[in-house]
């Protein structure tokens, strides 16, 4: 560029450049055709007022000027001038912001510059003789014009902006302002390991017996992966040590890079890398409601609770299917007692009946009829929190939306997965936004709210309500102990009278008929069903 060409820009035209930018992710910013600094001087003073920090600005800024004169001009000022020529500035460097008012005669090859420097990520304001753009008639400003367009680029045409500049022109311009995202690198280590592994997978004999879209499967391999091309960047990292030392000198062993775990550990960087993403992916596990979907909720605070000691172990399938098996021998009992533990609340004390009697305390030896011994098909249980409206997020001792959830999962253990899934949540929150009270879907049961503080449920599997029935009054012995296991004939009196009193000879002959459809055995039942 000659002297010729040197057009300072107006304060008021900077004001333009800069409106729209917001200055608290300006870091980084490069002027590469700076003059004699006007731009650089508008834009520190900009940062320093919109950021209200007392800080020099100007040194944040890199400064290219090609007239020998006007970088005097620049260092003497002491602004920092980092190249003569920006079309053969090369650097790895990365700015926030390049914001220019090139050589109106090479315009078009200073912003396809721009635009080179910034293919990572970041923003361009340009100012063009907006000749460069109305008439494309060079392959490069074609080139330019549809890069602009991909790239969605604010183009606004200015007329009279240097009438009354400090050197005066009346051509026309054109703002130009670009925002380029952030590119996500390529990875070379995952490609390299997505490469390994369909090698392997082409190489192996065994047949794929499982179904890929299996979820145990699925996050296993995903933790493998995530493990390998952990291990290979520290690896890298590890290789590159000699190159990236903060001195030439072999007396300094300090990095300029450091690659170190959030939380350190005595083990090494790769032992702690593998534990700490053991930890992270047996935490998701626990929290999946495919493996633990069908726990009450104090079972899965059980569970999660081992997750630390689970970072010593392997995350692997035969891990994974070990404590499953440990769930389904020792938390059988547990949910059992959770069932039990229901069953006395909704038939005896939340029973809707008005003579409910003193409580579930008749055995087989001793019993007789009373309107506490079972469920009925309606029961009312009473709530705090089930829609925010009312009672905002508090649930109280008897939150509505924890209650319904154990009684959901006590009832999906007895039904063995038979049922569709419903999420009572998204019934509730549907419920709560359509402002619906009475008569709403669940997966089990119907239910009613009322503002004075209870829900009215209605079961809506009668063959389910049996089982649930049958299941509390065998475990609490209020059963005889042939119920089940002997034809309605071949009882004794005594046990006829409780079957009568307890369902009737009609319908405990369905039951024989189909013990597997009424009786939940004592053992050998997974929690976890085909996980």
């Amino acid at each position: 560029m000659n002297l010729t060409e040197f057009y300072p820009t107006p304060p008021s035209l900077i004001e333009k450049m800069l409106d729209g930018i917001s200055p608290t992710l300006i870091n980084t910013i490069l002027e590469p055709s700076a003059g004699k600094g006007d731009i650089v001087k508008a834009v520190a003073d900009w940062l320093k007022r919109e950021r209200r920090y007392y800080e020099d600005f100007v040194c944040k800024i890199d400064c290219i000027e090609i007239e020998e004169n006007l970088r005097h001009i620049l260092t003497g000022s002491g602004y920092r001038v980092v190249h003569d020529d920006f079309l053969t500035y090369h650097t790895r460097k990365q700015y926030d912001l390049i914001i220019m008012n090139p050589p109106f005669s090479d315009g078009d090859k200073h912003l396809m510059k721009a635009l080179e420097l910034q293919e990572l990520g970041g923003r361009i304001v340009c100012l063009l003789n907006a000749e460069t753009l109305r008439n494309p008639y060079t392959n490069l400003r074609k080139s330019l014009l549809r890069r602009l367009n991909e790239l969605d680029a604010d183009i606004e045409y200015l007329e009279s902006e240097f009438t009354s500049a400090e050197r005066t022109t009346d051509v026309e311009v054109a703002l130009v302002k670009v925002t380029i995202p952030d590119a996500m690198p390529d990875s070379q280590i995952l490609e390299n390991l997505e490469r390994a592994k369909m090698d392997e997978r082409r190489d192996s004999d065994e047949p794929d017996s499982i179904v890929q879209g299996d979820f145990i499967t699925g996050i296993i391999e995903r933790y493998r992966h995530e493990v390998d091309a952990g291990i290979r960047l520290i690896q890298e990292y590890t290789a590159l040590q000699p190159y990236i030392k903060q001195s030439l000198n072999d007396e300094y062993n300090i990095s300029i890079l450091e690659l170190k775990l959030t939380y350190p550990s005595n083990d090494g960087l790769i032992n702690g890398y593998v534990r700490a993403v053991r930890l992270k992916y047996w935490k998701a596990l626990f929290e999946a409601k495919e493996f633990v979907g069908k726990l009450t909720s104090n079972l899965q605070t059980e569970l999660f609770n081992r997750v630390s000691e689970l970072g010593d172990y392997e995350f692997s399938a035969v891990n994974i299917l070990t404590i499953r098996a440990e769930l389904s021998k020792k938390t059988v009992k547990s949910i059992e007692d959770t069932i039990l533990k229901l069953f006395d609340d909704l038939s005896g004390r939340h029973a809707y009946s008005d003579d409910i009697d003193s409580g579930n305390i008749h055995y087989f030896d001793g019993w007789k009829t009373n309107k506490a011994w079972k469920i009925n098909k309606k029961v009312i249980i009473p709530f705090y929190g089930a829609f925010s409206q009312w009672s905002g997020k508090f649930e109280g001792k008897y939150g509505v939306r924890s209650k319904l959830t154990d009684i959901e999962k006590c009832l999906d253990f007895l039904d063995a997965g038979m049922s569709e899934a419903v999420d009572i949540d998204a019934v509730l929150d549907e419920a709560e936004a359509t402002q619906q009270t009475r008569n709403i879907k669940f997966k089990y049961f119907d239910a009613t709210f009322y503002k004075k503080g209870t829900c009215h449920l209605t079961f809506t599997n009668d063959d389910l309500l049996a089982k649930f029935n049958i299941f509390g009054s065998q475990r609490k012995g209020w059963l005889p102990p042939t119920y089940g296991k002997s034809a309605y004939k071949d009882m004794d009196a005594e046990a006829q009278a409780v079957v009568d009193a307890f369902e009737g000879e009609k319908s405990y002959d369905r039951v024989m008929a189909s013990p597997e459809r009424f009786i939940v055995p004592t053992t050998g039942v997974s929690l976890l069903g085909g996980i």
